[in-house]
């Protein structure tokens, strides 16, 4: 998700994705102080896409809307 590096390491393309990417999901509502903790590298937060799906995905042409959950499905 979001690698823990230096800032130093990053440049200054990579600062203002991340910095984008921030924006949206704290804008969506999540709480992005807790996306660097200590399961940020955690399987589960894992999602694999073909290419020209990640560049729709990351276009936002492609989006997730939340469901209501039904158990035992």
């Amino acid at each position: 998700m979001f690698p823990l590096l230096p800032s130093r390491s990053l440049s200054l393309l990579q600062k203002a994705y991340s910095a984008s990417v921030l924006a949206v999901l704290k804008h969506f509502g999540y709480d992005v102080e807790n996306l660097n903790g200590p399961k940020v590298h955690s399987l589960f937060n894992v999602m694999t896409m073909e290419k020209n799906v990640h560049d729709w995905f990351d276009r936002l042409y492609l989006w997730f809307e939340a469901t209501v959950s039904v158990t035992g499905t």
